[in-house]
């Protein structure tokens, strides 16, 4: 991999490597004499296939530029990128001056800590990832006395064992609740390396872990390292022990300065015991993002908290064996550290909740320097706010996927932190209302979009638990046609009363139907997955159709036939492009028309 460093944004310049970004490893910056920028890339790795490009990360610009005359040989230009015919460690030196840009490539030393080409670390971003996600727990489910827990059984790891053939057919990627012992749920985390938890014993969870991979489904753990708990007190905090990566002992020099713990009002008094004898103790710096008042918030900038951090991911990695990492209140420090955790622990799949819009988001993606994702919550709310209230006009609506950059996408409808919550009324359909009979027909249509679009979606246990029979045919459609995080949409309708799209596969296309939209008859194409329903006075029907030039999958329920809705529009296949036919007239995939 490249050795990054931390660049300002404007005029700095990367390397994509199969759309990954790299950062320079020094910018030099514009020589005034000569109008030349110049960019320095060491150690960038390379396998026979790779495609790269050059990357402006302010516009966000990618393209091809000529390669050096003395550059080294074995890389081929197509476009607006290269394509290597070897396979090694490269240096790069990035010359930009005007229309004059060159490339040079140079042999490399070695990438990071090894020479097999094959170990090197691409980052936490997976490239068209076409995997399926479950957040496999809702809110308080490992309680007998939860709501919900009679309609939608518990999630202890003793429940979701036995469930791990079936989870593994149709999901690739399953998230846990935090399994450090800690408080309830596990969000206010007391003792990391303590992996016993209201969820179960250290020992089930090895269990559950072994399952889930022995079906081919891999795990994401739930990382709540912005803050925790001490053990009896405000700041008394147990031993961290980590094994061969390290033991550590936290203290107050661990805590941000600003924390409540050292807050004026938390003074002690003999009326008030406030933060007992650990008020104005806490010595680390600053908080770097923002404050989570309900706990202590760890110093990220004290080095010995990164150490820890560090040995923790990689205990978590290496010996628990998670394969990846949902990071907990992801704006409560500075997204760099993201980018340094993953770099050192290697996680498979990396992506955090941030409870923001998405420019706000975006920012903070940037900040971990890309290599990270997150949860598209202006999606989740764009589904509430027109699916659950019949209007499909705005289609995608404005999220993270739908500005195309669904690579750092996990969609979801909801999650543990609005369903069933007492507290909260943003849960689909209102609160209490998402799984009632009258609302099942909507939520199935806000699954159809969530698995028909890019992105990295993320489907919720007791959706799964309900609905099963109905998300199983999804998924699978979704499968066949290869949808990816980074598919091309073509958002064909939108209007109050009905939304239309096709989405471009790695195996062909996938057209999603929602509302009055459905009962079209397209060519070639098989329909996957259904539902229709018209019980609430609005249409509130879905259809996925695909055609794919892989086989279709097995245990795909045969969808309901007998809609009554017209048909309006016909797609066709010719010369192996696709074509949309609407009444006498043809466009071509993207909206241009091409006969009248």
């Amino acid at each position: 991999m490249l050795l990054w460093t931390t660049l300002s944004y404007a005029n700095s310049y990367g390397i994509l490597v199969n759309g990954q970004i790299f950062f320079a490893a020094e910018y030099r910056g514009k020589d005034s004499n000569t109008g030349t920028y110049d960019e320095y890339l060491a150690h960038v790795a390379l396998k026979s296939g790779d495609t790269f490009q050059l990357y402006d990360v302010e516009y966000d610009a990618r393209w091809a530029v000529d390669l050096d005359t003395w550059s080294i040989a074995g890389f081929t230009r197509s476009g607006d990128h290269y394509t290597s015919s070897v396979t090694g460690c490269f240096d790069c030196y990035i010359k930009l001056k005007y229309g004059e840009d060159q490339l040079y490539i140079g042999n490399g030393s070695n990438c990071g800590s090894g020479t097999n080409i094959d170990d090197i670390y691409r980052g936490a971003v997976p490239h068209e990832c076409e995997a399926v996600l479950m957040q496999a727990f809702y809110n308080e489910s490992y309680s007998a006395t939860a709501p919900g827990v009679s309609e939608y059984g518990n999630t202890k790891w003793t429940t979701l064992t036995p469930q791990a053939p079936e989870i593994g057919a149709y999901f690739d990627y399953v998230w846990l609740p935090p399994s450090a012992n800690g408080d309830g749920m596990g969000y206010h985390p007391k003792q990391y390396s303590n992996q016993n938890s209201n969820w179960g014993t250290r020992a089930e969870l090895d269990a559950l872990i072994s399952a889930l991979h022995a079906n081919n489904c891999k795990v994401v753990a739930d990382i709540v390292i912005n803050h925790c708990t001490g053990w009896t007190t405000w700041c008394d905090f147990p031993t961290m022990d980590f094994g061969e990566y390290g033991v550590f002992n936290p203290d107050a020099s661990y805590i941000c300065q600003d924390d409540e713990v050292n807050a004026e009002w938390n003074r002690p008094t003999e009326d008030n015991p406030g933060s007992g004898a650990c008020w104005g103790t806490a010595s680390g710096s600053y908080d770097d993002g923002e404050n989570w008042d309900g706990a202590r918030d760890w110093s990220h900038d004290n080095v010995y908290v990164q150490q820890m951090f560090i040995a923790y991911l990689k205990w978590m990695r290496n010996v628990m064996h998670y394969d990846g990492f949902r990071y907990d209140k992801g704006d409560g420090f500075n997204n760099w550290h993201h980018w340094h955790y993953n770099s050192e622990a290697r996680p498979e799949i990396a992506f955090m909740e941030c409870y923001k819009g998405t420019d706000d988001i975006w920012s903070r993606i940037q900040g971990a320097q890309y290599d990270l994702m997150a949860l598209d919550f202006d999606l989740k709310w764009h589904v509430f706010n027109s699916i659950a209230g019949w209007d499909y006009s705005r289609g995608r609506g404005d999220c993270i996927m739908s500005r195309g950059n669904g690579r750092h996408s996990v969609t979801f409808i909801e999650s543990h932190d609005w369903f069933l919550r007492p507290d909260n009324e943003n849960e689909f359909g209102g609160r209490g209302n998402s799984m009632t009979p009258a609302l099942k027909a909507r939520l199935l249509q806000a699954n159809a979009l969530l698995l028909s679009m890019p992105g990295v979606p993320c489907v919720f246990y007791p959706h799964w638990q309900r609905y099963k029979a109905e998300l199983k045919p999804m998924i699978l459609a979704r499968k066949w046609a290869g949808v990816h995080s980074e598919s091309e949409v073509k958002d064909e309708y939108a209007t109050a009363t009905g939304y239309q799209a096709t989405v471009v596969g790695k195996h062909g296309w996938l057209i999603l139907c929602l509302g009055d939209k459905t009962g079209q008859t397209f060519q070639g194409f098989t329909l996957a997955a259904s539902n229709y329903s018209t019980m609430e006075g609005h249409n509130e029907s879905f259809e996925i159709w695909v055609l794919s030039d892989q086989p279709r999958p097995t245990g795909v329920e045969q969808p309901t036939s007998g809609s009554s809705l017209k048909g309006r529009g016909e797609k066709f296949l010719k010369d192996g492009k696709l074509y949309i036919r609407m009444g006498d007239k043809t466009y071509d995939i993207m909206g241009q028309l091409i006969n009248k």
